[in-house]
C-alpha cells in the first residue's frame, strides 16, 4: 500500500471514529473527556483531539468539562427537511389530519433502510411511541414502514431486510419474511397498513404510501393512537378514509411542483 493509500485509510477512520463519538454524544448526552476516551479505548490525548476538533467546527459543544451535541445539527436536518417536497406538501394536511382525528398525524421516509419521521402533528389528547422527531425506525414494525414496504419490488424489500433483520420491539412484531410478505399483500389490497402494537405496546398506526408517480414511493403518513382509540371500526369507517382523502392530496401537490 502506498502512503497516499495508507493516509487515506487513516484518515477515513479518523472521520468514522468521530461520527461514533458524536452518536455517543447523541445518546449519552453531556459526557466527560474522561468518558469518552473510556468508551472508544483510547489515550486521553486522542478522545481530546477528536473532541477538539467537533468544538472547533461547532459540531460539539463544551460546558466546564462536558461535550454535548450542538444545535448545527438540528439547523442542518431543518434545511434537508424543509426542502422536501414530500414535507412541503404533506405538512398542512398532517396538520388538518391531526384536527380531524384528535390523534397524533404522521409523515415519514424511507432512507438506508429505516422508516425515517419527517413531521408530527400532536394534540392535547394524543398519545403514541414518542419517537422524535429523525429517528430512524425500523420499516417492518411500524404503519409508516410497512406502507413503504408495500409498493416496493419484493427485491427491494429482501434487500432491506438483508441489511435491516426482523427484529422485535414487541411480543406483536412481526419476525417472521413470509409473515410479513402476507402483511404486505393484504396492506397493497386495503391501501393501507395497520401497526397494532408492533413498534410500542399500547399504541395503534395506520398509514398509507405516497407516491410521487405510480411507480415511485417518497413516503408515507399515518394516524396513531392508543388502542383503546384505534379499533377496527374507527380505522376501517373514519381513520383510513380520511388518511386516504390526505394522500390523494398530497400526490395532487406533488404532481404539480
Amino acid at each position: 500500500m502506498s502512503e497516499d493509500d495508507q493516509s487515506s485509510t487513516r484518515q477515513l477512520k479518523s472521520v468514522s471514529r468521530a461520527f461514533d463519538i458524536v452518536e455517543y454524544l447523541r445518546t449519552e448526552g453531556p459526557t466527560t473527556l474522561s468518558e469518552v476516551a473510556a468508551e472508544f479505548d483510547m489515550p486521553m490525548s486522542t478522545a481530546h483531539i477528536h473532541l477538539a476538533t467537533l468544538v472547533e467546527n461547532n459540531y460539539v459543544t463544551k460546558h466546564d468539562d462536558r461535550y454535548e451535541c450542538s444545535f448545527l445539527f438540528l439547523r442542518t436536518g431543518g434545511q434537508l427537511r424543509d426542502q422536501l417536497p414530500l414535507y412541503q406538501a404533506a405538512k398542512p394536511e398532517i396538520d388538518d389530519l391531526r384536527a380531524q382525528s384528535g390523534e397524533i398525524a404522521n409523515v415519514g421516509t424511507e432512507q438506508n433502510g429505516y422508516m425515517v419521521q419527517l413531521y408530527k402533528s400532536e394534540g392535547p389528547e394524543s398519545i403514541d411511541d414518542n419517537a422524535a422527531l429523525g429517528a430512524h425506525l425500523y420499516l417492518h414494525n411500524t404503519a409508516l414502514g410497512k406502507a413503504m414496504l408495500s409498493q416496493f419490488s419484493e427485491e427491494r424489500v429482501e434487500a432491506i431486510l438483508d441489511l435491516r433483520g426482523l427484529p422485535a420491539l414487541t411480543d406483536e412484531s412481526i419476525v417472521d419474511r413470509e409473515a410479513l410478505f402476507e402483511e404486505l399483500t393484504k396492506t397493497r389490497e386495503r391501501g393501507y397498513a395497520i401497526n397494532r402494537g408492533e413498534h410500542f405496546v399500547g399504541v395503534s398506526a395506520v398509514a398509507a404510501p405516497i407516491l410521487s408517480n405510480p411507480d415511485e414511493v417518497v413516503g408515507a403518513i399515518s394516524i396513531s393512537g392508543p388502542l383503546s382509540r384505534m379499533g377496527d371500526e374507527r380505522i376501517e369507517e373514519t381513520l383510513a378514509p380520511a388518511l386516504l382523502n390526505k394522500k390523494n392530496i398530497i400526490e395532487l401537490k406533488l404532481s404539480q411542483q
